[in-house]
């Protein structure tokens, strides 16, 4: 039933997303693509992940959350970035765009999953502030992580003695970071965890914003 629910989702978002494509010029397309890639990548690590864990007969949620979940999520979030960043990607502020819809979309498909299987449990926790914990918290915390991949990408791919080690070490800090978060979420400091995405997010803007909006220049006195 579960699985049946992720599914039904994914096609229920992902259906008008490539209905939207087609009438959308080539960047309005490209970002609606990559957030429609991400639900993708939310469905098929969510069955790679529930694989692993039958496979390795393991319980503990924690243990899940915190070893398991977030380096499969990491890596399947990663492959198409380094695809489009060394195949097609010629400028900066476009690989990061589609890495941060990539995110998106994987949050968004994961969201209302969990929203769902909460309701059936117990239809009255889920409210507002769940709602806002959610989208600032797990959402934000997904398009970080993968935006931080394509900050290290952009940077290595023009570095080829450099693109295996970057590349290997930043999906190691984004697991890592994404570990941190579960457990923090899990924990009496869940608040803090929440906080850490938006504080993470702030301090990437102006990373991923540089260049984006060029200052205006001063008219010089006739």
């Amino acid at each position: 039933m579960d699985v049946t629910i992720e599914y039904i989702c994914f096609i229920c978002i992902i259906v008008p997303l490539i209905m939207m494509t087609i009438t959308l010029p080539g960047k309005g397309r490209l970002i609606i693509g990559s957030m429609g890639m991400g639900l993708f990548i939310s469905l098929l690590s969510s069955e790679v992940s529930g694989a692993i864990i039958r496979e390795l007969k393991i319980s503990d949620m924690l243990y899940i959350t915190t070893n398991i979940t977030p380096l499969i999520e990491e890596i399947l979030k990663a492959l198409p970035i380094l695809i489009y960043a060394f195949l097609f990607a010629e400028r900066r502020e476009i690989l990061l765009s589609c890495a941060f819809g990539i995110g998106v979309g994987f949050a968004v498909l994961e969201n209302i999953v969990i929203l769902l299987r909460a309701v059936m449990v117990n239809p009255e926790s889920a409210n507002y502030l769940w709602a806002f914990v959610r989208g600032f918290g797990s959402g934000l915390m997904h398009a970080v992580t993968t935006m931080m991949v394509a900050i290290i990408v952009n940077f290595v791919k023009k570095q080829r003695k450099l693109i295996l080690p970057g590349v290997t070490a930043m999906l190691c800090v984004a697991a890592a970071y994404h570990a941190i978060y579960n457990a923090l979420v899990q924990s009496d400091l869940k608040y803090l965890g929440f906080v850490l995405p938006l504080i993470t997010y702030a301090m990437l803007s102006p990373l991923t914003f540089k260049g984006r909006f060029p200052s205006k220049k001063k008219k010089g006195v006739a």
